[in-house]
């Protein structure tokens, strides 16, 4: 009877492709594990700019909209933890401004409209969304 056995040539051939496919396939859960967290985080930001809107609503009075003291007063705002930006005054606290380890900053720009009485205002959520 001939008898044929597999040669160390063979298994290492053998692992040498076994371990490039399961790099690219690691390679593929890994991309495809930030992509969920930069999704997640979009969505967060998403929900979360309506907490950091819903405050400013409460300062739309026609007794006090020319106060400068009043938050929608045209300028930059900031909701961070930077000293040297010009903080809004409701702003949340960072505990409420942070979900899976992620903190949102928001930055508020108020200008207004030409022609109206009326205000607009853009909202900038910024966060650092951490590695898988």
């Amino acid at each position: 009877m001939k008898k044929r056995a597999v040669t160390l040539l063979e298994i290492v051939v053998a692992t040498v492709i076994f371990a490039s496919v399961m790099a690219g396939l690691m390679n593929i859960f890994v991309a495809a594990k930030r992509y969920i967290i930069h999704a997640r985080s979009r969505m967060t930001g998403g929900e979360l700019g309506k907490v950091f809107l819903t405050p400013l609503q409460m300062s739309v009075r026609q007794d006090t909209w020319s106060d400068s003291n009043n938050p929608l007063a045209t300028g930059t705002r900031y909701c961070d933890s930077n000293a040297t930006h010009h903080q809004e005054p409701n702003c949340p606290y960072a505990s409420n401004r942070t979900f899976d380890r992620v903190v949102y900053d928001a930055q508020y720009e108020i200008s207004d409209i030409p022609d109206t009485t009326l205000r607009k205002v853009v909202l900038r959520l910024n966060w650092n969304e951490s590695s898988p």
